[in-house]
């Protein structure tokens, strides 16, 4: 597809007789190295060479009539020109990738999807994620990390994966989220601890030097325990904190301390009397997904839609 305009008198060695024109390659070279910030990043993306990138970038700015990228700033930077014309070409990707989308809507995507998880996710409806997954896009190959939220984070923006599971959204430019589920924060013990369910409270807690025990501490859920902790004066409470959960149910498991997660991922040894559930008010951890716009919308919307489907389907039959 090519777009066309009347020359720019003041390009000198376009001939004067022939309509300018430039091509979606140069486009989409123009919008890799906005998102990257490098044209040599832009180039090992889109497995061409640095000369090749710089001479579609040469030809974009000989059209318009003016530099669109500002070479001075590391990472690279639009110029106002260039920040403008980004909008309209970050467009005209989507919807050449809509279309193509279109025509090729009888074939399943073949391809690796790299996806990032929570534990929370990875220990409740994930494996009935990745069976359904399987049977909708039979040709997919799933690379699998499990991690915490500030580590897949990292990994979503420097795009060492596709997409995210994780404790809310990820909030960076051209990141698209969605919610999924959510589920309640609780408190689990061992019943060898001997704290009664009915007489239950935080200050009891407090009196038997018996630790908390949660998720990590550069982590929403430790900062709102220890934020409640604050409020109800328990300072003196032990707030301990692990990147693992099943550390956190190991620990509450051999009685070392009070696990403050998801009760959900513990369902099981709770039913075989291993551990008991504590009354406790505590906020909510609510999940979204979250991936780069560049990814191809029509595959996006089918992985979260799924996504949503059994993530709240698990979160209704487990509330």
């Amino acid at each position: 597809m090519q777009y066309w305009r009347t020359p720019c008198a003041t390009v000198s060695h376009r001939n004067p007789s022939e309509p300018a024109m430039f091509d979606f390659k140069e486009i989409e070279a123009f919008v890799w190295i906005v998102r990257l910030g490098s044209f040599r990043l832009a180039a090992q993306h889109l497995h061409l060479t640095q000369p090749s990138i710089s001479d579609r970038i040469a030809r974009l700015e000989d059209f318009v009539g003016g530099p669109l990228l500002d070479r001075a700033q590391r990472p690279i930077q639009p110029t106002p020109k260039g920040r403008q014309f980004y909008r309209h070409a970050q467009h005209m990707l989507e919807t050449r990738q809509e279309a193509m989308a279109m025509l090729e809507a009888n074939n399943p995507f073949q391809g690796v999807l790299r996806l990032g998880v929570v534990e929370t996710i990875a220990h409740s409806w994930l494996p009935a994620f990745i069976a359904e997954l399987a049977n909708r896009f039979p040709d997919m190959t799933l690379q699998l990390e499990v991690d915490g939220t500030p580590g897949l984070a990292n990994r979503l923006l420097n795009r060492q994966i596709d997409m995210a599971f994780t404790l809310g959204p990820v909030d960076a430019q051209d990141i698209l989220s969605r919610p999924l589920c959510h589920y309640p924060t609780g408190l689990i013990v061992n019943p060898c601890l001997a704290f009664d369910p009915d007489t239950f409270s935080l200050a009891a807690l407090e009196r038997s030097g018996t630790p908390l025990i949660t998720f990590a501490s550069d982590s929403r859920p430790y900062r709102e325990l220890q934020s409640l902790l604050h409020q109800q004066r328990l300072e003196r409470i032990k707030l301990h904190c692990s990147g693992s959960v099943w550390t956190i149910v190991r620990l509450a498991l051999d009685g070392i301390g009070v696990g403050a997660i998801p009760p959900r991922i513990v369902e099981q040894e709770i039913a075989r009397g291993e551990l008991v559930t504590l009354p406790c008010d505590l906020p909510r951890l609510d999940f979204a997904a979250s991936w780069p716009q560049h990814i191809d919308k029509a595959l996006a919307d089918g992985v979260i839609d799924l996504a949503i489907e059994l993530g709240q389907r698990d979160q209704r039959e487990h509330a």
